[in-house]
């Protein structure tokens, strides 16, 4: 997984200059102590624009909700200091997450409950999970990640003792559970359901679309994340391709990575999943219609017999 991290981190200079140059992201040295995160890193690019990494790959999968705090206690953060309020280790750069997260299903803020196909065995057709999971249930017993992030925050707080307090405070709302056991979370994402686990390389890159080397476009934002992973897939000779219609990229008919965003005043959350060798069996059409596309499957690298090391 260190390896594919790598080859994703080269290509993702092509995001607006984010890495700078592939040799430069070459150089980039994959950061020890993922688990307490003491350790990163960051490269200088043309307009003399930073992206730090926190690479969490080698302490193995993340809680979900854990992953989530880390986005919004670096995205509070960088609103803050945008505001011009200094927080600790916040020096306005942009930062880049790579995670893998243990099983979990997660709904985007507009994703109808119907693409939960397990919900149409129950004998009440599912209504109570319906209701905890609705997009309009802001309750205590909503299914549902969420914090007033913004009013939480204290200078006085190291971004791990935020994200401490967020994953805390999160799982005071209990999810929902699949059949498999899966927890279920409706989130701020745009994008239907989708499934995160071991195996699934996962970006979250948090970008200021405002710098020069960007642009104020969610749509173009959307392109250049799937060219990352069109980019890195390259690099380990599979041939994938964007579709038309549906947002992530494809080898054939069948998704190989989902993407899916949300930005605040224009800095950007969440990102994308990379199949690497995920347990397939988690995308069955019996639990879910991933990404909300009945007529089209999922594969991984590992499907597709890639035998070059991953790491």
């Amino acid at each position: 997984m260190a390896t594919l991290a790598l080859a994703m981190t080269r290509s993702a200079h092509h995001i607006g200059c984010v890495m700078c140059s592939p040799d430069a992201a070459a150089r980039l040295p994959i950061i020890a102590n993922a688990r307490s995160f003491s350790g990163t890193t960051s490269a200088s690019c043309r307009r003399k624009h930073k992206v730090r990494i926190r690479n969490a790959l080698s302490a193995g999968p993340l809680p979900y909700v854990r992953g989530w705090a880390w986005q919004h206690a670096l995205l509070t953060r960088r609103l803050k200091c945008i505001r011009g309020q200094a927080y600790p280790e916040q020096d306005g750069s942009d930062e880049l997450l790579l995670f893998e997260h243990h099983p979990v299903y997660t709904l985007g803020r507009g994703s109808t409950e119907d693409h939960l196909t397990f919900l149409n065995e129950s004998p009440d057709g599912g209504a109570e999970a319906r209701r905890r999971l609705s997009r309009k249930n802001r309750g205590p017993d909503a299914a549902r990640l969420m914090t007033n992030a913004q009013s939480s925050v204290s200078s006085q707080l190291t971004v791990r003792q935020e994200v401490d307090l967020l994953s805390e405070h999160s799982n005071t709302s209990s999810p929902l559970e699949a059949p498999n056991g899966v927890p279920i979370y409706r989130i701020e994402r745009g994008g239907e359901v989708t499934y995160h686990g071991p195996g699934q390389l996962v970006m979250y890159p948090l970008l200021h679309l405002k710098h020069e080397n960007y642009e104020q476009d969610l749509h173009w934002y959307l392109r250049q994340v799937e060219e990352v992973i069109i980019r890195t897939l390259a690099s380990f000779d599979i041939k994938s391709n964007r579709d038309s219609i549906n947002t992530g990229v494809w080898v054939g008919k069948d998704k190989i990575a989902a993407v899916g965003v949300s930005s605040s005043r224009w800095i950007t959350t969440h990102g994308l999943a990379l199949n690497v060798d995920p347990n397939l069996g988690h995308f069955d059409k019996s639990i879910i219609t991933p990404c909300g596309i009945e007529e089209r499957d999922v594969t991984s690298m590992s499907k597709l017999r890639v035998t070059t090391a991953l790491g």
